[in-house]
């Protein structure tokens, strides 16, 4: 398909700066460290970087199951979080991620432009910025996401003849080795490759292709199994859902989530999987399935992901910009010749409107800016793990799964943690016969306090689940506990002993201030 060329380069450069902007201000938000995984992978980088391998196999975070071993898939994410961490804290993690975000779209923008003029791919990645900013999170998946976007270009440029299978090679198997290590997600990688694999044997034909990406994805998959854990890193994503005992957000439904919360980027991504079946049948109708077969089966691929578990969403986003741009842009040309440029030369006036619109406004759901002030943590959500350090409260912490990578970080030196926001690193027993019993039968409860010597709760006070509130509720009412700190984020109980009373005397909180618990 010929690309068209039109002037105004510099309104293109405009538009991809504020593109940039757009998408960056998304992604502008303070870490919420109580909930995020981020502290725990930040310790496991620092102990690794000390030598301390266990945390590669076993739950060396628990105190509850320490012998359970497992898959740690994303070790190599925890490194480079700790090597930035280190010098930069939590604001230059938080400059990373939004680096990693805006790079990751403008590396699709450059793919798509392979095939479609710029201004196409320009646009789709305008419209889908929101939906791609459904996880802004700092998590080891963004470096899946850019190297996803690099995959994609390079195979593309490889489809395109640009770079032969020998530059190909020495791209991607580097950067599979390096994507094996970091991230559970690289299984994608290899989907990518068989995707294009399947369309030089399938769709093209064409032998040559056939044999060097062949070739290639045999490589991926060897390179592959240089990991820790060998044979069972690289079949990780096949095995880590055998044994999962508790459910979480990002892997469910998005009808189950939309009937239980519901969000705008739900309606944005049922509205676009409408337009892709739509789509479909179109390029099917007009025999031009076989001109984009990759860009059909990624799309359509990834959009059942997404709506198999909603953290293929922001996936999803990427790859409909070059599906929906080579749509738009074929359909555009049975238009008038003079219809045709009009609009061509419409699209960056279009897109610079949007990006200077929606960039500062708030309120809306296409609004980048949501209302913070400030990159790094949310002010105060460090506050109850530096009062367990400063207080030196001895003993054993009972903690939600929620807030567990939050007290990894604090208490990597001096303690263990009850369970953390890691399902595949403890039994389906674990939580369907301690966890939440404890939470459900006071019973339960007391004979665990025993059993483990907890001598301390610290719990997330928002956590959603039916358990959680009315435990929390029961605590602060408990006489053998005593309420010691509470915050926006948090609440820590102590046990209501003699041992304990200096910390009692000292920070005890007068019952009267929990009648209810806000959810």
């Amino acid at each position: 398909m010929m690309k068209t060329s039109v002037p105004n380069d510099r309104l293109l450069w405009l538009w991809t700066a504020l593109l940039a902007l757009y998408t960056g201000v998304f992604f502008a938000i303070p870490i919420n460290l109580a909930t995020a995984d981020l502290g725990r992978h930040i310790t496991n980088g620092a102990l690794l970087m000390q030598g301390v391998t266990d945390v590669l196999y076993t739950n060396y975070y628990s105190f509850t199951e320490p012998g359970h071993t497992f898959t740690n898939h994303h070790w190599g994410s925890g490194v480079l979080m700790h090597l930035v961490h280190a010098p930069v804290g939590f604001k230059g993690l938080s400059l990373m991620y939004i680096l990693l975000s805006v790079g990751c779209l403008l590396v699709m923008v450059r793919a798509t432009a392979l095939t479609v003029p710029v201004r196409w791919a320009m646009l789709l990645a305008t419209l889908t910025v929101p939906l791609f900013a459904y996880r802004t999170e700092v998590r080891p998946e963004g470096f899946s996401y850019l190297l996803l976007a690099v995959y994609y270009l390079l195979f593309c440029r490889h489809r395109a003849g640009s770079i032969d299978l020998k530059k190909l090679l020495l791209w991607i198997l580097p950067l599979q080795l390096l994507w094996v290590n970091l991230h559970i997600f690289f299984f994608l990688g290899i989907g990518v490759a068989g995707v294009f694999l399947f369309d030089a044997l399938v769709v093209k034909r064409d032998t040559a292709k056939v044999r060097e990406l062949a070739m290639l994805l045999g490589g991926m998959v060897a390179v592959s199994l240089i990991n820790p854990h060998f044979h069972n890193g690289l079949l990780a994503p096949l095995t880590i859902f055998n044994a999962y005992g508790y459910m979480i957000v990002e892997n469910q439904t998005v009808f189950f989530l939309q009937e239980r919360f519901g969000s705008p980027q739900f309606i944005h991504l049922e509205i676009l999987a409408v337009f892709a079946l739509g789509a479909v049948g179109w390029a099917l109708a007009k025999g031009l399935w076989r001109e984009m077969a990759v860009e059909l089966l990624l799309a359509t691929g990834f959009l059942a992901l997404s709506f198999m578990a909603v953290r293929g969403i922001p996936i999803f986003a990427m790859f409909s910009i070059p599906f929906f741009s080579r749509v738009l842009f074929a359909l555009v040309q049975d238009l008038h010749f003079k219809t045709r440029e009009t609009l061509t030369q419409l699209l960056p006036i279009v897109g610079i409107a949007l990006c200077v619109i929606f960039t500062p406004t708030t309120g809306t759901y296409a609004s980048a800016n949501k209302g913070y002030n400030s990159i790094g943590v949310i002010k105060g959500v460090e506050t109850s793990g530096r009062f367990l350090l400063r207080s030196g409260v001895p003993g054993r912490i009972f903690n939600n799964y929620d807030i567990g990578s939050y007290l990894v970080y604090y208490l990597q030196d001096s303690g263990k943690v009850f369970v953390d926001n890691r399902p595949e690193a403890y039994s389906v027993a674990f939580f369907d016969s301690i966890y939440r019993p404890m939470q459900e039968d006071d019973a339960v409860f007391r004979q665990m306090v025993g059993r483990y010597g907890i001598n301390i709760i610290c719990f997330y006070r928002h956590d959603a689940t039916p358990w959680a509130q009315p435990f929390l509720i029961r605590r602060t009412q408990d006489a053998e506990w005593v309420p010691i700190l509470v915050d926006d984020v948090s609440i820590i109980l102590i046990r209501n002993l003699p041992s304990n009373r200096p910390w009692i005397e000292r920070h005890a909180l007068p019952r009267e201030m929990f009648q209810s618990v806000p959810n």
